[in-house]
């Protein structure tokens, strides 16, 4: 099981690399959520949602000036309010907002994470239940 579902956040994680390599631009909550994405090799273009001198009707519009924008907010009872009313306000302004991968990491680590930031520190545990000796010794 540990396998599979490290297969699918890596998938996931690729898709965020190869969207950010596009120029997709990422909404984020914060600097540890931009922090733990390069981590993982994810590069941006990152919106940042919390501490940011912006409101979030103005963040939504810096944002829908890209026709398209993955919203990838924590999957907390907040970051589920932000995801819901970003997404609202960048369709208004005609832009895509996708919500997919968001939705699809939540559901993978529901049980076991709640932000963006604990993601490196899931992966490197699921890791571990594969593979928990060092294949260097072999």
């Amino acid at each position: 099981m540990s396998l599979i579902k490290l297969q699918q956040i890596t998938h996931e994680i690729n898709e965020l690399k190869y969207q950010g390599e596009l120029g997709v631009p990422i909404l984020i909550e914060g600097r540890k959520d931009e922090e733990a994405l390069r981590e993982l090799g994810v590069e941006g273009p990152f919106i940042k949602v919390s501490g940011s001198m912006m409101g979030l009707s103005e963040i939504a519009l810096r944002a829908a000036s890209a026709s398209r924008v993955i919203i990838l907010t924590d999957f907390d009872r907040k970051g589920s309010e932000l995801a819901k009313r970003l997404y609202t306000d960048i369709q208004s302004l005609g832009a895509n907002p996708d919500l997919r991968i968001r939705r699809r990491l939540m559901g993978m680590t529901r049980k076991y994470i709640k932000d963006i930031q604990s993601l490196p520190s899931y992966i490197e545990r699921l890791k571990l239940e594969v593979c928990p000796y060092p294949l260097d010794n072999i």
